[in-house]
């Protein structure tokens, strides 16, 4: 048997020994819990169960957990998909800025009418196009 629970008031855990208000679970149950963890799941207390959830499913409130609605589970979603499309497009444009530097101490021609720099920009504008839609 586990023991899930906090001792402290904000952290929860799994422990060996019982302790008061601490929630007793099979190993199974258990096992099956961090299972779910590993493949990104959260593990929370969730009326007097622990149970395993998508990280946009709950929502931690007050010093509780409330399921939200399909809506703010929507909107949850989409701020998660959007800030890591922002990392990326913050990469992308990193990288080329270094290309285009290079393009300014080497110019040459992307091909008979674009030079490389020219070709980096509009990369470059584009990218940051997007990153204004989704901030």
């Amino acid at each position: 048997m586990k023991y899930y629970g906090t001792k402290n008031n904000k952290d929860y855990g799994f422990y060996e020994k019982n302790f008061e208000n601490a929630l007793e679970i099979t190993d199974e149950h258990w096992a099956a819990l961090l299972t779910e963890q590993n493949n990104g799941k959260n593990i929370i207390l969730f009326e007097n169960n622990v149970i395993a959830v998508e990280p946009t499913e709950y929502e931690f409130k007050n010093g509780t957990w409330i399921k939200l609605s399909d809506s703010e589970r929507q909107v949850r979603q989409l701020t998660i998909q959007n800030a890591v499309r922002a990392e990326e497009i913050q990469q992308e444009l990193d990288l080329l800025d270094r290309k285009r530097i290079r393009a300014i101490a080497e110019p040459a021609l992307k091909d008979e009418n674009t030079t490389w720099l020219e070709y980096y920009n509009t990369q470059i504008s584009q990218l940051r196009e997007e990153l204004a839609l989704i901030s």
